[in-house]
């Protein structure tokens, strides 16, 4: 019977009679939420495979960026998809979908469904080529290159272009190292011994490669492999391809450009040798440049000043001024850090000359930089290796470029090494250079200049600079022998010696002498470890080596004596020409000067009739005993840090103007 409205009762199944209230029975409402629930988990599978559906569509919409994307290191290709979808579950979470939660309940539950779905088939499509790449990729072939310290970070570049555009089924088909060449003065040895460093070493021969031995080099200039070539080098390649130009400029900061154009609005349109004593003289600037024996491009400037900034002969006066400011350095990059360090201890201008950020800490010192051109971009981008800070984050450098100033005609030279040749190999180095030819580096640097290194070679050049430049330097080194010192001195004095024989010339003569005491505070005692050792020749890698064994060899095993002390024992002997003298300690010897140290040393310093300057390198802490003196001459006092080879470099470099 049926209501009065007309409607059927409801029926009653299994004998269940339906509520008074019209809901239904425990047993129909379960029947009900069982049916609801498969419904629903259907239509999310259906949702779900709609959305992996619209993920393989997505995928080979963006099949052309797959290679790109899968050129990226694994790490990138990992957490990319995986930083997408923790991105999107965030905005999922945020407030705003919290308050819309309870309304639109199931259309998120979809959502949320559809969304898995189509971030798993990412996942496959995106993490299963990455995981099993490094079964179905074969290991690639390997391109090592060398090329000035100053180019490295160019090149690499270019390298890592280079891979990512040579990619197969988006495995790539060459690894590529770009690594520093060694210094001018090293290059002919290291052609001429299959790229090995032949020394002695505790009384054996001992060989070490030039770090990387290279498959090709970029020479700042063709008159580098044209001298190696006339010299009977049989490892370098056939005639090289030109893969960029540059040209050296005078680099200062931006308010130092501006005060030179107060006196010239356009320097170019002036002799270099006007702009010079604009600079020099009514300015009071600095020129600072790498040492011209350890980099070409510092050769190459050094040949632009005296021919035609200065019109001189080459004297020791012009070159004095390099190390006064600190700026001493054997390579552009070490010059620009040099820089670098020098901008951030000079005081803030009272008045005018703001620095980028506003912070006033940051002051422009006065001195201009002869490098390349690209350099000055590198020092502004932070691009400088080696720098313990970053460059340019407080002052940049204005490239000022003249006609006068020499071109560099970067070249890119096979190199072919006995017994390593393979077609495949030298097929992907030839391949290379015409793709580096294509796409050269230092595309957006300017040239103004037609003067390359033409006329005389490079190694006439180098020779007569050389030889008017560099006078004969007479270095005592004293080493702290006392037990404290064993640790931190005696391996890392000897390595960093041992790597000096860029800066330790043919002429140059080395003396090293130990010092400690038998007792705590007793006499001081200088005893000679190496005679007076001319570096000259062929040899002078040997001669490196068997100092720097003979200081591993000496007992590191007495108590510490005072530095005042040993210099009066040097004037106690023959010596009639006065030297400068590097001491290389653990720091504990100023302790024994007493609480008047610096008065102590000062005077020991100055009556020392064969000391004509003192520069300890303090090895193990970072602080100095004694950091100035008062004394009529030079003294500096520098913690080796990171680098004792850098430390030995700079001592060097800065006592040569001792003399």
């Amino acid at each position: 019977m049926g209501d009065l409205d007309g409607n059927e009762a409801p029926s009653q199944e299994n004998g269940s009679p339906p509520r008074e209230d019209g809901s239904p029975s425990p047993g129909e409402a379960s029947r009900r939420n069982e049916a609801s629930s498969w419904e629903d988990l259907g239509t999310a599978v259906k949702v779900a495979l709609v959305g992996a559906l619209a993920s393989a569509v997505v995928g080979l919409l963006l099949a052309p960026w797959t290679s790109l994307f899968r050129g990226l290191p694994v790490q990138a290709q990992l957490w990319l998809p995986l930083g997408v979808l923790m991105v999107a579950a965030c905005l999922m979470s945020g407030p705003v979908l919290r308050r819309l939660g309870p309304r639109y309940k199931p259309q998120l539950r979809l959502g949320l469904w559809a969304l898995g779905g189509a971030g798993l088939s990412l996942l496959v499509w995106v993490v299963f080529p990455v995981v099993t790449a490094e079964e179905r990729c074969p290991v690639p072939a390997e391109l090592r290159l060398v090329t000035a310290p100053e180019t490295v970070a160019a090149l690499t570049a270019r390298a890592q272009r280079y891979v990512r555009e040579n990619l197969r089924d988006g495995c790539p088909l060459v690894r590529m190292t770009v690594a520093p060449a060694p210094p001018p003065v090293h290059l002919e040895d290291a052609f001429s011994n299959d790229w090995e460093w032949n020394e002695d070493r505790r009384d054996q021969p001992y060989a070490r490669l030039y770090d990387l031995q290279p498959d090709a080099w970029v020479a700042t200039t063709r008159a580098e492999p044209d001298e190696l070539r006339r010299n009977g080098h049989k490892t370098i390649g056939p005639p090289e391809l030109q893969v960029g130009r540059d040209q050296l400029v005078l680099a200062m900061t931006e308010r130092r450009r501006d005060e030179l154009g107060r006196h010239m609005d356009d320097p170019a349109a002036y002799s270099l040798s006007q702009v010079w004593d604009v600079l020099t003289d009514k300015m009071d600037m600095s020129v600072a440049r790498p040492f011209p024996e350890t980099s070409v491009a510092a050769l190459i400037g050094t040949g632009d000043v005296f021919e035609r900034a200065l019109r001189v002969a080459p004297n020791r006066e012009a070159e004095s001024g390099l190390v006064s400011a600190g700026l001493g350095a054997d390579t552009v990059p070490s010059l620009l850090c040099s820089f670098g360090r020098l901008a951030d201890e000079v005081p803030p201008p009272t008045s005018g000359g703001a620095t980028r950020g506003g912070t006033g800490a940051i002051s422009d010192p006065k001195v201009v930089l002869l490098v390349p051109g690209h350099s000055v971009d590198d020092y502004n981008a932070g691009r400088v290796a080696g720098c313990p800070g970053e460059t340019g984050d407080g002052i940049d450098l204005v490239a000022v470029r003249h006609q006068e100033l020499s071109t560099l005609d970067y070249r890119y030279v096979k190199v072919m090494w006995q017994g390593q040749r393979s077609a495949a190999r030298e097929a992907i180095v030839d391949h290379f250079g015409a793709w580096l030819s294509r796409n050269p580096l230092f595309p957006g640097i300017q040239v103004s200049s037609e003067f390359p290194v033409g006329g005389e070679s490079l190694g006439e050049l180098r020779t007569r600079l050389l030889d008017e430049l560099r006078p004969r330097l007479d270095l005592r080194v004293i080493v702290d022998t006392s037990g404290s010192a064993d640790r931190p001195v005696r391996v890392q004095a000897a390595e960093a010696l041992r790597a000096q024989s860029r800066m330790l010339g043919p002429r140059d003569h080395l003396q090293v002498f130990g010092l400690h005491s038998l007792t705590p505070d007793g006499e001081a005692r200088v005893t000679e470890l190496t005679g007076r050792n001319q570096l000259g020749g062929r040899t002078e890698l040997d001669r490196l080596g068997t100092v720097a064994t003979t200081i591993e060899h000496t007992p590191f095993d007495q108590w510490d004596a005072p530095v005042s002390a040993s210099l009066r024992k040097l004037g106690d002997g023959e010596e009639a020409v006065a030297a400068p003298v590097v001491v290389l300690t653990d720091g504990r010897l100023f302790d024994n000067e007493g609480p008047a140290a610096a008065e102590v040393l000062a005077g020991a310093l100055q009556e020392a009739g064969a000391v004509s300057g003192l520069y300890v390198v303090v090895f193990g802490q970072d602080r100095c005993g004694v950091t100035e003196l008062r004394a009529a001459k030079p003294y500096r006092c520098a913690t080796a840090g990171t680098s004792a080879e850098e430390a030995i470099t700079r001592a060097i470099i800065t006592v040569r103007g001792w003399r």
